[in-house]
């Protein structure tokens, strides 16, 4: 006997199911150029707040040498014009070897001395520029390889078709 099997019953694709994954889909896709647009405004307010803002002398107050690039940081201890000592955090190369209790300058933003930056060092901003390049590289290349192999199975289908 032939014939479909009719022992099993399937179930019904679940439109919110789709619904579902093609969201999940856009949103990873959309966030490269989100974290990339994060950054780039990131180190654009630093950049600002470093023409415009108050210089003041820090001291380097902690700094874990880890191997792990995105927690090698400092912890800058500075006054502010009212003589309140404020903190800040800074991201540290490799190739940078700070040294607690080392002087270092920093610019802080006059209305409110919270908004610091130390100059020399990494603003978290690059942090969110370089993982979004990433995730546009790896997203972008792969949707266009998706595209290649869509259009190639295209064509290849078309090519077979007889031409009445």
């Amino acid at each position: 006997m032939t014939g479909r099997r009719t022992d099993r019953i399937r179930k019904p694709q679940q439109a919110w199911k789709w619904v579902l994954n093609l969201v999940v889909t856009v949103l990873v896709v959309l966030l490269g150029p989100v974290m990339f647009v994060v950054g780039n405004s990131m180190i654009g307010a630093d950049e600002e707040l470093e023409r415009t803002g108050v210089h003041a002398a820090g001291t380097i107050v902690h700094f874990d040498d880890v191997t792990k690039a995105s927690q090698r940081r400092i912890k800058v201890e500075f006054y502010a014009g009212d003589a309140s000592v404020h903190a800040t955090f800074a991201a540290v190369d490799h190739d940078q070897h700070p040294v607690v209790g080392g002087e270092v300058k920093v610019v802080y933003a006059e209305q409110d001395p919270g908004r610091a930056i130390v100059l020399g060092y990494e603003s978290d901003g690059v942090w969110f520029r370089g993982a979004g390049t990433m995730l546009i590289l790896i997203f972008g290349g792969l949707g266009v390889v998706l595209v290649f192999v869509f259009l190639r199975r295209y064509f290849k289908k078309a090519a077979r078709k007889p031409v009445v």
